[in-house]
């Protein structure tokens, strides 16, 4: 949970971790979105309380729009209910089916389970997917395939292995969908790092 939790936009968009608000904010500067605030949540297991904060905060009141973003890991209609649960429990518009807007008059609230009517588990196989056809791929996949075959110590433990669609590992693919170049969007250049995040 954020320490200094504060609404500053009329549309706010919360999503579970920090390499999703950097993406979304990424996404929203390339788009010239500037009426939007992007909170993390810290994972599916906290959105009830942070919903509950956050609906409490003196500012909530001029917020229009409220947007639900998280990963569908292993199941995906279980991210659903448990979204759909918690804005209910919180007394929130709770739409029936991701995308759709519930509103009561005042705010309009939407959900996105993510990827959205495609293969794969979290936002990094969008990521993923949005340069699968780019010949530079190929270096990728080979640099990866090296890594799975060293005995360097500590790279099993980060999980660093071939890539694979069913079983790759969040390291792995955020390095992979580093080569995505954010900086169009304003981020700078990206670079590898220790802990698996690539933002300077």
């Amino acid at each position: 949970m954020p320490d200094h939790l504060k609404i500053e936009q009329p549309k706010q968009v919360i999503v579970e971790g920090n390499d999703d608000v950097r993406g979304f904010g990424a996404l929203s500067k390339h788009l010239n979105i500037r009426d939007v605030q992007i909170h993390g949540y810290g994972g599916i297991d906290n959105l009830r309380r942070f919903l509950d904060t956050f609906r409490n905060l003196p500012e909530f009141g001029r917020v229009q729009s409220l947007a639900v973003v998280a990963d569908a890991n292993s199941d995906r209609d279980k991210r659903e209910r448990r979204i759909c649960n918690a804005l209910s429990d919180m007394a929130l518009p709770t739409p029936s089916h991701p995308l759709e807007i519930a509103s009561n008059g005042e705010l309009q609230v939407a959900y996105l389970v993510i990827p959205h009517n495609a293969t794969g588990t979290m936002i990094e196989d969008v990521c993923l997917n949005s340069v699968s056809a780019d010949p530079a791929m190929e270096c990728v996949d080979r640099y990866f395939e090296c890594l799975s075959q060293t005995e360097i110590e500590g790279l099993k433990k980060y999980g660093c292995q071939r890539r694979d669609y069913t079983h790759s590992s969040r390291r792995e693919t955020v390095l992979a969908s580093a080569w995505a170049r954010p900086q169009k969007a304003g981020y700078g250049r990206w670079k590898p790092m220790r802990s698996g995040h690539c933002w300077n």
